[in-house]
């Protein structure tokens, strides 16, 4: 196992960040990388121990910066140092991934030698705690709507990840448990291959050796799709505002068209504040072309929703043209989201 380096962050680790320790060990694991981050005086006699085993080189944080820098951190000193392994294993310190497991992980690197791997924990077990099935489940759908990447277990901590890619992967931005969810966003537009392989799951005490907190950490992770919706939201108002407006102006004028009008209308203003903020606020990146791949899509949406809103009303239920567009501008709402991301904001 000398071509594999185990990656341990730890904040403020219990005991069993050493027991841990010791199984790896035995499992012929040679290179073992602890991150101290930030844990304070009361854990020095932890990791005083930890330091002193021949196996283990402890890096440290004066205060805590989060998981994310740990693993950077981890990152930099085997790229700087130039140290000869072909890939890392990234572990929890907390004792809920298995040395057997990271056995698994191990062997399919061997395999597939260019891929990402990681380890997949069954949800529908009946000990795993609430919080975690739940936080999972949303997880696993807002990654696949902005990323088109499905996967098992968005939130595992067991990731096996060749050397050769960790340059691109200290690009990828977040300093806490958010950088975990944005490396493996980073994976598909860097054309790096996903493998899963399945592992146990384990919860120590209802996971209460967990630092992820559930309202900080999840906005973390969820703040791209939330600040989406906020800018998504004003637009919408800014939209249905001015549709209503246009709806009372032209009904008489054009009772053929008049929601059809009144759409494009409505839609072109709106957007070029929705833009702007997207661009700017909410996915920090684009490119010239952004503009142009922004319009193709609004152009489509609107289309789309016109057409709809316009069939329904006239050949269905001829009343409700506003509550109409709600239904279907929600729809579109996500389908948006997963264009822009993927295509319209992509990372030149």
């Amino acid at each position: 196992m000398k071509q594999f380096a185990i990656i341990i962050p730890a904040y403020k680790p219990g005991e069993t960040c050493r027991k841990l320790i010791d199984d790896i060990i035995k499992a012929n694991f040679q290179s073992i990388i602890v991150i101290d981050d930030g844990s304070g005086k009361e854990f020095e006699p932890i990791f005083h121990a930890i330091s002193s085993i021949p196996q283990v080189t402890l890096l440290r944080h004066a205060v805590n910066q989060g998981k994310g820098r740990a693993l950077k951190t981890a990152f930099h000193y085997i790229l700087n140092n130039s140290l000869p392994h072909k890939a890392v294993i990234t572990v929890d310190a907390d004792g809920q991934h298995l040395v057997s497991d990271m056995m698994k992980v191990a062997k399919q690197m061997s395999r597939k030698t260019n891929a990402v791997v990681l380890g997949n924990r069954d949800f529908s077990e009946k000990e795993v705690p609430f919080r975690s099935f739940f936080g999972n489940r949303c997880t696993r759908l807002l990654f696949r709507l902005s990323t088109g990447t499905v996967l098992t277990d968005t939130q595992t901590g067991l990731r096996g990840i060749p050397t050769k890619h960790l340059p691109q992967l200290l690009r990828v931005t977040g300093e806490r448990f958010e950088y975990e969810m944005n490396m493996l966003a980073a994976l598909k537009p860097e054309n790096i291959p996903i493998e899963e392989v399945p592992i146990q799951t384990v919860y120590l005490e209802e996971n209460k050796s967990s630092h992820f907190h559930p309202l900080r950490d999840s906005f973390h992770i969820y703040k791209v799709f939330l600040f989406y919706a906020l800018s998504g939201a004003a637009s919408f108002a800014i939209d249905i505002g001015l549709y209503a407006l246009f709806i009372k102006l032209w009904r008489e004028d054009a009772p053929e068209l008049f929601i059809v009008i009144a759409t494009i209308t409505a839609r072109f203003l709106s957007a070029l504040f929705n833009y702007y903020v997207n661009r700017n606020k909410v996915f920090k990146q684009g490119s010239r072309n952004s503009f142009i791949r922004y319009y193709l899509l609004a152009a489509f949406i609107m289309l789309i929703s016109a057409g709809s809103v316009h069939f329904l009303y006239a050949e269905w239920l001829g009343r409700g043209e506003i509550v109409l567009k709600v239904i279907v501008d929600a729809i579109l709402f996500i389908f948006g989201f997963i264009i822009q991301r993927a295509w319209v904001f992509r990372k030149e």
